[in-house]
């Protein structure tokens, strides 16, 4: 798969258990950013990509702030996670992350969304994986309302360029939790 050996995820780390992901730019003034866990935060709330008991499934992480070169020029979303098992389909998870009020969830979903589509265009346009060979996966997390989880449904439906999205195979799911259930699926957590 080589996404650590590309010149522009030289900081992309492999998993092989769960990960936590926390955006501090807000709570901290911008002294901090995103940030990928092995462990929970205990400070801040936080989305979660959850491993399926038993799974053998190693994955990689790209945190973007990490890598400001690649991020420069384009409205990027916080994160892509991607399966590195050698199957037929491998998924490939796009993140965006909002820290906001509860009246602001549905207004942020086209952003969000869009955030996510057009890193993936440019991880396309640079050559360094051609998505049709994944399963994509577009998650919307809203950290601090995982009451209020799935975000974004009904927003969705109304917009056409979300609706060729989800023509172009990529499933958008507005979720605080992901469950890696295969080298080959993602599932939201109930």
């Amino acid at each position: 798969m080589g996404l650590m050996n590309e010149k522009y995820f030289s900081e992309a780390k492999y998993y092989e258990g769960d990960c936590y992901v926390a955006d501090y730019t807000e709570k901290s003034s911008s002294e901090r950013g995103v940030e990928i866990s092995e462990e929970p935060f205990e400070d801040i709330s936080y989305f979660h990509l959850k491993k399926a008991n038993n799974s053998h499934i190693r994955y990689i992480g790209v945190n973007f702030e990490e890598h400001t070169a690649f991020i420069r020029g384009i409205q990027n979303c916080e994160c892509m996670f991607v399966s590195c098992m050698e199957v037929s389909k491998p998924w490939l998870m796009m993140l965006e992350m909002k820290y906001c009020e509860e009246d602001n969830i549905e207004g942020y979903v086209y952003k969000a969304y869009s955030q996510m589509y057009d890193t993936l265009a440019k991880v396309e346009r640079e050559g360094v994986l051609a998505s049709g060979d994944y399963r994509k996966y577009f998650v919307y997390s809203v950290p601090e309302h995982a009451d209020r989880a799935p975000f974004g449904e009904f927003t969705r439906t109304q917009n056409d360029t979300l609706r060729a999205y989800e023509e172009e195979g990529i499933q958008m799911i507005g979720n605080n939790r992901m469950l890696i259930a295969t080298s080959q699926y993602l599932f939201e957590c109930r």
